[in-house]
């Protein structure tokens, strides 16, 4: 209840102080979160204290993962031992345990800008705005014509933007990579999917999309980055008036701030949907782009 009436106040309130609270939204639906997938946290009240990673105001970075003080972000991250992967009568669940170890092994910096180029929703705009390319690329799974086995065939790409062979190869390792009309091609049979190692979002519209990931092998669950994106924002926005005031206000770059304009507005239409996607086996989307859900 809590999460939904923070959730609802950012909707509604100005984008002056929309980042706090969004922020505090997703960190009260991720205790919920944690307590229903984390396979060792019953309660709220055996949770570290802290956020579980940490912002560093002199690079407008987060910092999580290795060494860092665990918390909120940390506990949130080992709550999806696995990820469900859903598309046109196809599903299976990717494991995500050595994802988790890794997540321990390695300290990583993270700025807005690499975490936004990995939103779908975000992706043209992205690229529109900054000149860079966006690390969020179409993601086709269909059945293989093959009738001795089922096997399921990736189509990586969209025939005219593919991302790069290596992080290709690492997502799929083991498995045969070929192209074919400008897109990769690779072909898994359905008792190896839980193997592959690829980052897959889904959009609002249910859309899958390929992450040229990176923070390889750590695969970051969609709902974490937008923890990461919501905390630094909310940083900036409290401890950094004037220059948040500065963005909002389009007193640094117009693609600055209208990027940061596009990135709540996307973030207040799929967030309910995708903490129900995170909570049940239920895949809501937005049907045509338009408010009614399915």
């Amino acid at each position: 209840s809590q999460g939904r009436e923070l959730y609802f106040a950012g909707c509604g309130g100005s984008l002056m102080v929309k980042p706090l609270n969004h922020f505090y939204a997703v960190t009260a639906y991720s205790y919920g979160m944690i307590v229903l997938n984390n396979p060792i946290r019953y309660s709220k009240d055996n949770l570290p204290s802290s956020h579980g990673m940490v912002y560093l105001p002199d690079v407008v970075q987060c910092q999580f993962g290795g060494d860092s003080p665990t918390g909120t972000f940390s506990e949130l991250f080992s709550s999806f031992p696995t990820n469900l992967v859903t598309t046109s009568g196809i599903e299976f669940n990717q494991d995500y345990t050595e994802s988790i170890k890794a997540f321990y092994r390695t300290r990583i910096n993270a700025s807005i800008g690499t975490l936004l180029s990995m939103l779908p929703e975000m992706s043209e705009y992205y690229s529109l705005m900054t000149g860079r390319r966006s690390r969020a690329f179409p993601l086709e799974i269909v059945n293989a014509n093959n009738p001795r086995a089922l096997i399921w065939e990736f189509h990586v790409g969209d025939g005219a933007a593919q991302p790069t062979r290596e992080s290709v190869e690492k997502s799929f390792a083991g498995f045969e990579i070929t192209e074919r009309f400008g897109k990769y091609v690779i072909p898994v049979p359905a008792e190896r999917a839980h193997e592959v190692k690829a980052l897959i979002y889904s959009d609002i519209s249910g859309r899958l999309s390929f992450i040229d990931n990176p923070f390889f092998p750590l695969l970051l669950p969609e709902v974490c980055l937008h923890f990461l994106l919501n905390h630094i924002y909310s940083c900036i926005m409290r401890y950094r008036p004037d220059e948040w005031g500065n963005v909002i206000l389009n007193e640094v770059s117009t693609d600055t701030s209208l990027l940061t304009r596009h990135y709540f507005s996307n973030f207040e239409r799929k967030f309910l949907l995708l903490i129900l996607r995170c909570l049940s086996s239920y895949m809501p989307s937005v049907e045509n782009n338009d408010s009614k859900t399915i």
